[in-house]
């Protein structure tokens, strides 16, 4: 599993997009199967570390630190975080958004 050590992270100059998701979340099913598979979102992407959190087992100690550590009331929340290590709150995205949306914020946190 990828550690969520930020410092880590930014050192490949490179802003972070991190999808917080569950099995049992519908929503989070349409990110993956209509906006991640987005060609544009694909090729836009490559200009970001991306991370997905699962957060299937909403109590346990993993999850629970990630909620408190990135305060996720629920998911899908698509969190961004700049080249240099802090949350760009702005883009911060909870529910599903189409593909193009999801571009233009992506775009956005570069």
């Amino acid at each position: 599993p990828h550690s969520m050590n930020m410092v880590n992270m930014a050192k490949n100059n490179k802003p972070i997009i991190i999808d917080f998701y569950a099995d049992w979340c519908i929503p989070c099913k349409e990110l993956d199967k209509f906006t991640f598979t987005d060609e544009n979102v694909i090729n836009e992407s490559r200009n970001f570390v991306t991370l997905k959190a699962d957060m299937t087992h909403f109590q346990s100690d993993e999850t629970n630190l990630l909620r408190e550590k990135y305060n996720i009331k629920g998911v899908p929340t698509i969190v961004f975080i700049s080249a240099a290590g802090e949350e760009l709150g702005d883009l911060r995205l909870v529910g599903f958004e189409d593909a193009e949306e999801f571009l233009e914020r992506m775009k956005s946190g570069l």
